[in-house]
């Protein structure tokens, strides 16, 4: 099916920036060191409430004012729509299982070494994709044991550091005030299966009757920060608000097992109101600092144009830090998204439009949510650019991305660009439909309003029935990774319907590039003595290669777009050295790939280019 956007042009609406806001010193003890190859017993425990979820007590989602939502924006067709090239999808596998625990809230990290964390409530999986395998499971209970009891264990959260080349990883423990704690762990090294140094951060810092919920994550040079609500307690998540805060910590001492040194900014507010949701603002080719931004949005209105860029000067305690608001007006209006269809009569919640992922670079900020499509009326994809960040008048545009008969929620967004006139991102999101089992799609972006077609990355087996009633959760999030050292890459998780015993949900994991990757390609030490010459070639070119043992190998010539162009020969190979050779003359000038591949190995060339 085709997909449609709606674009709007940028105006330079903003407000004056306010300084409103209180930040208070903690200094935090390490509790714990962890090593994650030590724990052998993990029974990876949860209880699930089956029961149909809560009715938060905000008003009933009701359809969009269209001319309102539409005001000041133009109108793109499908027709317009793909107008950049294809992304191509990598590896991908199931991650993490269902583990009677509902929603299934996804997040990732991948290091440059091509270690995965995969998270989600209530388990860690960790894989290892070089070797294209996985390095097993711990429980979130498990994982943080050595620090005591807990009460629950839940809202998973991971980064990593490419300045350091770590890992961090947070989730909430409790419900109440007295039981309420951030648990932060800090790798000790670039292995997950390694040592961790483990912290709890009191999730009622101010013993004013409150306790945490919903925590993001992300690093800048010096420093990690964690963006949280504080609720009071009784209510629902929606009703008992009482204001988001961000802690502000001290990294290095994470890694080394120091006490942390932290600053948490609380009171954070525009025109005497609290900002709700805040979302961290995530570095796009690299880590920045000291300078550090920050998000939000009216995520509960019915139709809202208002953005809150927050904008905190420096480092932890640094001379002069300040921390201001700019309330930003967006031509291309947002508002609570809808339910999502599944078949089966069932649905899932799309919660509200708070910002869900964020990434800075070239002084713009692109950043993306759930909204509702004024013209289908169902979930969709908003997508926001902010431009001159740093200066007095920032500018902001958005784009919803949408389907015709699918939905489309819980987006995420990296950077995937490489200069400075490169604003590239890839936006991946949950889908589901009627007809569309829950799955996982992404697309690309120039951050201009122009994207590629929509890759499809996996759709599930089955539609998902967890809960009593006919309303399941979609999980609060996915997750997305630029890989720092291959700039092409960008890996994302997400959401996933299968059949295990009834139907279930589980994490789905893949690896996006901007230049075509065969996905069934298996590492051997053929592949690395393969040799292409000469390249460029405008005629005859030569590959040599090893085989082990007799079989039969065919040979198939790929083009960059990952279309299969010619089997150029399917042939019985005896043992030893051997040297393929054929002439590129019929073919037009481009990148090929030549696939090599038996019945018990398969490899594939570099790339053979064409002049």
């Amino acid at each position: 099916m085709k997909h449609f956007l709606r674009i709007a042009i940028a105006l330079p609406f903003f407000s004056l920036a306010q300084i409103t806001s209180n930040k208070t010193t903690f200094i935090i003890p390490k509790k714990a060191t962890v090593n994650v190859a030590d724990i052998k017993e993990d029974f990876f425990t949860t209880i699930q409430c089956t029961e149909k979820p809560v009715p938060g007590g905000f008003p009933q989602k009701q359809p969009i004012n269209t001319v309102n939502q539409n005001q000041g924006g133009t109108l793109k067709t499908a027709a317009t729509m793909a107008t950049l090239s294809p992304i191509y999808l990598g590896k991908n596998f199931i991650g993490n299982p269902y583990n009677n625990s509902t929603p299934n809230d996804n997040d990732l990290a991948i290091s440059n070494n091509c270690k995965i964390i995969s998270v989600s409530n209530t388990i860690i999986y960790f894989h290892d994709c070089v070797k294209d395998s996985a390095q097993g499971l711990v429980s979130l209970s498990a994982f943080a044991a050595p620090l005591g009891s807990f009460s629950s264990a839940f809202d998973p959260k991971v980064a990593y550091d490419p300045v350091a080349d770590r890992f961090a990883l947070t989730f909430l423990n409790g419900f109440t005030p007295t039981t309420s704690s951030i648990v932060v762990a800090f790798s000790q090294t670039n292995d997950p299966k390694g040592l961790w140094n483990f912290y709890a951060l009191p999730g009622n810092p101010y013993n004013n009757n409150l306790w945490t919920d919903y925590p993001m994550i992300s690093f800048s040079q010096k420093e990690v920060f964690i963006t949280v609500n504080l609720l009071t307690p009784g209510g629902t998540w929606q009703t008992s608000f009482s204001e988001s805060i961000i802690w502000q910590i001290n990294k290095s001492n994470g890694y080394n097992g120091l006490p942390l040194t932290t600053q948490v900014h609380n009171n954070i507010k525009y025109a005497g109101n609290n900002l709700r949701n805040i979302c961290p603002v995530k570095g796009g080719s690299t880590l920045y600092g000291p300078r550090s931004y920050f998000l939000s949005n009216r995520n509960f209105g019915m139709s809202s144009d208002t953005v809150f860029l927050v904008d905190l000067s420096d480092t932890i305690n640094a001379p002069g830090q300040t921390l201001t608001v700019k309330m930003l007006k967006t031509p291309r209006k947002y508002s609570m998204a809808p339910d999502a269809k599944q078949a089966g009569g069932q649905t899932f919640a799309t919660n509200d439009a708070r910002v869900l992922g964020a990434f800075y670079e070239n002084n713009k900020i692109q950043y993306v949510h759930n909204t509702q499509d004024s013209t289908t009326l169902l979930c969709a994809v908003y997508h926001g650019v902010i431009g001159s960040v740093s200066s007095a008048t920032p500018s902001i545009v958005g784009y919803v991305i949408n389907h015709p008969i699918e939905d489309f929620g819980y987006p995420n967004i990296s950077y995937a660009g490489s200069s400075a006139s490169d604003n590239t991102s890839i936006i991946n999101f949950d889908h589901t439909a009627t007809t569309v089992n829950a799955g996982l799609s992404a697309i690309k972006s120039d951050g201009t309003g122009n994207y590629s077609p929509r890759l499809n990355i996996k759709n599930g087996t089955t539609y998902v029935d967890v809960l009593s009633g006919t309303q399941e959760r979609w999980g609060d999030y996915t997750g997305s990774q630029r890989k720092y050292n291959e700039i092409d890459k960008t890996w994302v998780n997400g959401y996933y319907g299968y059949f295990n015993g009834g139907r279930k949900h589980a994490t789905w994991i893949a690896e996006i590039g901007l230049n075509f990757i065969l996905t069934d390609v298996k590492q051997t030490k053929a592949e690395t003595s393969m040799n292409v010459y000469p390249n460029p070639v405008s005629d005859f070119v030569h590959i040599n290669f090893d085989v082990t043992e007799s079989d039969v190998l065919s040979f198939v010539l790929y083009d960059i777009t990952g279309k299969e162009v010619k089997t150029m020969l399917r042939e019985f190979i005896k043992p030893g050295k051997q040297m393929f050779s054929f002439s590129m003359e019929p073919l037009a000038k481009g990148v090929y790939f030549l696939k090599i591949s038996s019945s018990k190995q398969e490899f594939v060339s570099q790339k053979i280019v064409k002049d």
